[in-house]
C-alpha cells in the first residue's frame, strides 16, 4: 500500500511540474493570452492585443523569426495568431518574439503616458508663471538622453542661437 502511494505521488509530482512549466510560460503573456493550439506541426499562440499595438512592425524589425496572422478585431482589440515550428527552437523563438512585442508596446504606452504627464506639468508651469520667468526656464535631464540616435550626456543649455526673428545676429 505504501509503495503504491509513493509511486502515485512520484508520477503525479512530475505531472504537476510539467503543468507548472506550461502555466509559467502562459502566464508571461498576461491578459493578452487567448489560446494555445497545434496546427499541422506548428505551435500557434493566439493573443488578444489592443487595436493600436504594433505587432507586425516589431516582428519585421526583429528579423521575422516567427510568423503571424491577424484575425478578427473590434473597436478595442484584435486577435493575432503567432506561429512557429513545434520544436524546442521554434517554441523558444515564438515565446521570445511575443514577449518582445508585448514589451515594446507596453514601453510605448508608458512613454506616451509620461509624455502626457510632462506636458500637463509644463502647461501648468506656463499658466502659473509670467513670460519673464518663463524665458529663464531650463529643463535638465538626469543621466543620458538620445536625440536622433545621438547620445547627450551634458545638459542642453541653448537650443537656438541668439539673433533676431530671421536668425540674423544683432549688431
Amino acid at each position: 500500500m505504501v509503495v503504491r502511494f509513493i509511486t502515485f505521488l512520484h508520477n503525479n509530482i512530475f505531472y504537476i511540474l510539467r503543468i507548472m512549466e506550461l502555466y509559467n510560460e502562459i502566464i508571461k503573456f498576461g491578459d493578452y493570452f487567448n489560446s494555445l493550439r497545434m496546427h499541422e506541426g506548428l505551435l500557434v499562440i493566439d493573443l488578444k492585443l489592443p487595436l493600436g499595438w504594433k505587432d507586425k512592425e516589431v516582428l519585421v524589425e526583429r528579423g521575422g523569426k516567427v510568423q503571424m496572422k491577424p484575425g478578427l478585431s473590434n473597436e478595442k482589440f484584435k486577435l493575432v495568431s503567432f506561429f512557429a515550428s513545434f520544436d524546442i527552437s521554434g517554441t523558444e523563438s515564438l515565446t521570445n518574439e511575443i514577449m518582445a512585442i508585448v514589451k515594446w508596446n507596453k514601453d510605448q504606452e508608458e512613454k506616451n503616458h509620461l509624455l502626457n504627464m510632462k506636458m500637463l506639468e509644463l502647461k501648468k508651469v506656463f499658466n502659473e508663471n509670467n513670460v519673464d520667468s518663463l524665458r529663464n526656464l531650463n529643463i535638465a535631464f538626469d543621466g543620458k538622453i538620445e536625440l536622433n540616435e545621438q547620445e547627450f550626456t551634458e545638459e542642453v543649455t541653448t537650443l537656438v542661437k541668439e539673433g533676431d526673428s530671421e536668425g540674423r545676429t544683432e549688431t
